[in-house]
């Protein structure tokens, strides 16, 4: 009977022990998941974070390569300025060499027809090059005062007629004669010889195509080319040019419009070439 008794706690101390294990092998597994989500959740929380990082980084990025590309644009368009300004002072500056070589001199009435006639003949042939005519009525006016007429450019005034009021040496530049370039009504190029002969009052309006400009050259003697451009509506003969009054003073009308400094390089290179004949 003893015996029995010592088997029957053998057996009850052993499953206890079994369930013991048992319960602790459990509490262990579930230690482990437990552990493994904390860990999980947290590999999830700093993926998150990574992914948010990289998409701030990418924004900077792309951020700094429009401005480095802004940056460049402007540089370029900078530097394109810069390049266009010196080109300009270059041919400013080599139109007022070549012109200081030129002295200014009072030519007679035959010598500015001349001079005159040998621009128009070399003009003819470049109107026709451009599909444009071409006439020596640059300036002509009606009745008026007896002042000097005269034009308004970037290098100061230029005498375009001179009645004494106030007088030749009175101004620095004088027009020694001029053209006038234009697209032909009658469809004739370089030389509009079938073109009516036009009347002071009604100017180039029946010489040029409707709504189409008129290139007024004027030949100066200090050596420059002189351009007026202004549709044919509003274009006349005396447009761009103004008189002084009998006293030889500023009058009543002055120049409405300025004549610039021309951009056709040949035009001014061939004036020189002519004038430099007329040297004395």
């Amino acid at each position: 009977m003893k015996r029995i008794s010592v088997l029957l706690m053998i057996l009850f101390v052993s499953a206890c022990g079994d369930e013991q294990a048992e319960q602790s092998e459990a509490d262990s597994q579930e230690e482990t998941a437990s552990t493994e989500k904390q860990s999980n959740d947290e590999l999830t929380e700093l993926e998150k974070e990574n992914e948010e990082l990289r998409k701030e980084l990418a924004e900077k990025e792309k951020e700094e390569a429009e401005e480095n590309t802004a940056s460049e644009a402007d540089k370029a368009e900078d530097s394109e300025g810069e390049a266009a300004s010196q080109n300009d002072n270059k041919k400013t500056a080599a139109v007022e060499e070549e012109t200081a070589e030129l002295a200014v001199q009072e030519f007679t009435m035959e010598e500015q027809q001349e001079m005159t006639q040998h621009f128009y003949d070399w003009a003819i042939e470049r109107a026709e090059i451009g599909n444009m005519a071409v006439t020596n009525m640059y300036f002509s006016h009606g009745a008026a005062g007896h002042g000097d007429w005269y034009a308004m450019t970037p290098d100061g005034e230029v005498q375009t007629q001179n009645q004494d009021n106030p007088g030749f040496d009175h101004f620095d530049i004088h027009a020694v004669g001029g053209v006038a370039f234009y697209q032909p009504a009658s469809g004739d190029f370089g030389e509009d010889a079938d073109a009516p002969f036009p009347g002071t009052a009604e100017g180039y309006s029946r010489l040029a195509l409707p709504d189409t400009n008129i290139h007024k050259y004027m030949l100066a003697d200090n050596g420059v080319v002189y351009e007026l451009i202004g549709k044919k509506e509003n274009m006349s003969f005396s447009s761009g040019f103004g008189e002084y009054d009998d006293e030889g003073t500023y009058g009543e009308y002055p120049p409405r419009v300025e004549f610039e400094i021309s951009g056709d390089q040949d035009a001014q290179q061939e004036w020189k070439r002519i004038l430099g004949m007329y040297q004395r």
